[in-house]
């Protein structure tokens, strides 16, 4: 049985699921951008410091992440029963999906920025320069695990399933 089905959220619930994300993601772009913004605005300082470019890393598909989930039901093929505010195709679904997926990089690059404080801080500790010869590049490999997931979904077409919460 589905946990949720039509039944289980009124009209005016899935109204509410359906328009709040529109309004928490635009909030999550903007705080991403911002981030970018404050690291690219002094990039010749900032850069050269390999916890600016996890960051950047990290904020980069954050933007994506928020705006895909931002996007709320608004993707979902239009017609889809029971979700309020579908206009969309499969492949707007789908592109949906590649996206949020995406969200996994976050703390991905999360857990490498707590990596680079470790290292940076605990027994013996390293100098930045140190870790970004020999972690930095790793920690970026690390952190885009989850691109190759997304990307291996694609011909899979696993993100074409509107069977979601807001039903």
């Amino acid at each position: 049985s589905q946990v949720f089905s039509t039944m289980v959220f009124s009209f005016s619930q899935r109204k509410a699921l359906s328009i709040i994300p529109h309004i928490t993601g635009a909030l999550s772009v903007i705080g991403s951008l911002s981030i970018l913004y404050d690291i690219l605005k002094d990039r010749s300082r900032k850069l050269h410091r390999p916890y600016y470019r996890l960051l950047l890393g990290m904020s980069f598909f954050d933007v994506f992440a928020s705006a895909s989930l931002g996007m709320s039901t608004l993707p979902i093929p239009k017609g889809t029963e029971g979700v309020y505010g579908a206009m969309g195709t499969t492949r707007t679904c789908a592109a949906q999906g590649f996206f949020i997926q995406l969200m996994l990089v976050s703390p991905f690059y999360n857990l490498m920025l707590a990596w680079y404080y470790l290292l940076l801080g605990k027994n013996k500790p390293l100098s930045e320069e140190a870790i970004a010869s020999k972690y930095e590049k790793y920690m970026h490999a690390f952190a885009m695990i989850p691109v190759l997931f997304a990307v291996m979904g694609l011909p899979l077409t696993l993100y074409n399933s509107a069977d979601c919460e807001y039903r």
